[in-house]
């Protein structure tokens, strides 16, 4: 992850944000995503590849709301749903 990138996304809300905020954010979805890494690495084993894509594409989105780090998991959780979906078509009829 791109901190300096990162902490320019959390001041450009023109908000006054307080002092370490945007460190502890960057650090906190650091964290978030080492455990979702670990999480659909798991469930897709040998498609690393794919994983960080579908986080990255997660942590976009959720960069475009006001808490990424409380909708990074959900974001998460739905691309990869899509991604076990279009694999796995029965899967979606169960979701």
């Amino acid at each position: 992850m791109n901190t300096p990138l990162n902490q320019s996304r959390c001041h450009s809300h023109k908000v006054e944000i307080p002092a370490g905020f945007c460190r502890k954010l960057s650090d906190s979805l650091i964290a978030l995503k080492e455990q979702l890494h670990a999480k659909f690495d798991r469930a897709l084993p040998g498609r690393r590849h794919l994983v960080r894509e579908l986080i990255a594409d997660a942590e976009a989105r959720a960069w475009e709301t006001a808490f990424p780090h409380l909708f990074l998991p959900d974001f998460a959780e739905l691309r990869f749903a899509e991604v076990l979906a279009s694999e796995q078509p029965g899967y979606a009829h169960a979701a």
